[in-house]
């Protein structure tokens, strides 16, 4: 990110803060996040900010991360917990925000395994389905919105490629058959082990702002991901199937296989937000233009941060 657009940030984490009535001072920026994360020393908090250009959309479902998160603290399982005491999301400037209760990370544990993540995703996927109003999946994310804010971070005939892309997989999501043993119901949405914090108490599970009710496919398509596209050894995927208990041929499933080419294009969503800030994520976004284009099967690099 360039110097401006880092005070920029700054002044707009300030103001969320102060509409929040939470204590700015001291923040720190948490590294390895695509989105602003910063710890709020003096709120013993955490304060996420995410560019919505206020989208309507986008603030339902940051508030259904704050809901559901509050329910799963009920449940107990091992969510990251909205701080109770604010009014949230506070929306400034088409950024939006959302606070959390910080967890002092585990210092003997240095990042969650595949396994850890398939133990916590089978005991979610078990859960019942929430009493609330979950958004439905949407297996581009913010992609679409993204691109239509950013113009500027693709060629047009990149732009045109990507535009027919996420069409195709619009007008196929809705009656592609999904794997029947894994159904639907309650999932986070964005689960990959860059997700569970190392807290004292176990692995904590964060980032719930794309939690949806839809396949629970879905939530295992980032590890299947990390393999095909991000050169994660393929024993990572064996590993995740045995721990959450199903079989690794699922990855073949023509449903599976939908999930995974929107995944491609969704984790480009980050890179065209940084493309005007980053020569690193511009230089990445266009290498992953161009093997998608050519249908190369090669392996992307993602700088720290992104996916």
């Amino acid at each position: 990110m360039n110097p401006a657009g880092h005070d920029q940030q700054v002044i707009l984490l300030q103001q969320v803060c102060t509409a929040a009535g939470l204590d700015p001072r001291g923040a720190l920026r948490l590294p390895g996040r695509a989105n602003a994360v910063y710890q709020l020393p003096h709120a013993n908090a955490v304060a996420r900010l995410r560019q919505t250009h206020n989208s309507p959309e986008w603030d339902r479902r940051m508030s259904a991360s704050v809901q559901v998160t509050h329910w799963l603290a009920e449940q107990g399982y091992p969510a990251v917990r909205p701080l109770d005491a604010v009014a949230q999301p506070v929306t400034v400037d088409g950024w939006t925000a959302t606070f959390w209760r910080y967890e002092a990370p585990d210092g003997d544990v240095t990042s969650a395994h595949v396994t850890d993540l398939a133990r916590l995703l089978r005991r979610l996927h078990t859960l019942p389905t929430p009493p609330i109003e979950l958004p439905a999946t949407d297996p581009l994310g913010s992609l679409p919105n993204d691109l239509h804010q950013h113009p500027e971070a693709l060629t047009r005939q990149q732009r045109d490629w990507l535009h027919r892309r996420c069409a195709d997989i619009s007008a196929a999501y809705p009656t592609a058959a999904m794997p029947p043993e894994l159904d639907h119901g309650l999932i986070h949405g964005d689960a990959h082990t860059g997700n569970l914090i190392a807290a004292r108490g176990g692995f904590v599970f964060c980032d719930w702002d794309s939690v949806s009710y839809g396949p629970r496919a879905q939530d295992l398509i980032p590890s299947l991901y990390g393999v095909v596209r991000l050169g994660s050894p393929r024993t990572s995927w064996l590993e995740m199937c045995s721990a959450y208990g199903i079989d690794p041929d699922l990855e073949h499933h023509p449903g599976m296989r939908l999930l995974h080419q929107a995944r491609e294009i969704r984790a480009l969503a980050a890179y065209i937000r940084a493309a005007a800030g980053s020569v690193a994520a511009k230089s990445e976004l266009d290498k992953r233009m161009r093997t998608l284009m050519t249908g190369e099967d090669a392996i992307w690099h993602a700088p720290q941060g992104f996916r």
